[in-house]
């Protein structure tokens, strides 16, 4: 029992440094809700202090993923009449790193920063505008789409802090972490239509 025990404590003092908690045999506090919110850009926690750096450990790659965004305002043809009417359609939006915990209900950790992975060497916020004609057939609707290709990666979040928190310096999360990073070097405009009375913004036959 001794020799299994002390096999534990080395392999984390190896892995992470002496005051890292393996990820294996976490205590029970800080919860992972309190984690995520201490991460640079999270609201904070009543319960720990701010933490320095969060990180994306060891991530494991997954498969690409083509996200669609709508561009601008949709235009409609939908008045009753015969004829198409040609509109301009466009403006420009902006896609950014998105982190999502993987079964943490509950877990909101919307605008915080994690380091590793893809976001070290990818532009994570970028900008795109474009603008277009089209006309449109009575009875439908417009609007600019664009589809950008997303780097998907997931893995448990490092959490680093400056001063000991429940005895340690460094924690990870029990809940895994996917997280899409945008590749503007891969996009497309396109012109997403639907029938009037539809949401036109509604783009879930693009991205499912």
């Amino acid at each position: 029992m001794f020799f299994h025990t002390t096999s534990a404590i080395l392999f984390a003092i190896l892995l992470s440094g002496a005051d890292a908690v393996p990820l294996a045999i976490r205590d029970s506090s800080p919860s992972d809700a309190d984690l995520f919110a201490s991460c640079p850009g999270g609201v904070g926690s009543h319960n720990i202090e701010k933490a320095d750096r969060c990180t994306l450990l060891t991530p494991t790659t997954n498969p690409d993923k083509r996200i669609f965004t709508v561009v601008g305002n949709p235009e409609q043809n939908c008045d009753g009449g015969t004829n198409p009417v040609t509109v301009t359609i466009g403006g420009s939006t902006t896609v950014s790193t998105t982190n999502t915990v993987d079964g943490g209900a509950g877990i909101n950790i919307d605008g915080i920063k994690i380091g590793g992975g893809f976001s070290n060497t990818k532009t994570t916020t970028t900008t795109m505008s474009n603008s277009t004609t089209f006309s449109v057939p009575p009875g439908r609707q417009v609007v600019q789409v664009v589809g950008v290709n997303h780097h998907s990666q997931t893995g448990r979040v490092q959490v680093n802090f400056g001063d000991r928190v429940d005895g340690h310096f460094i924690w990870f999360t029990q809940a895994s972490v996917t997280q899409l990073t945008p590749d503007p070097s891969d996009m497309f405009f396109d012109i997403h239509e639907s029938a009037c009375g539809a949401d036109p913004r509604d783009l879930s036959s693009l991205n499912h």
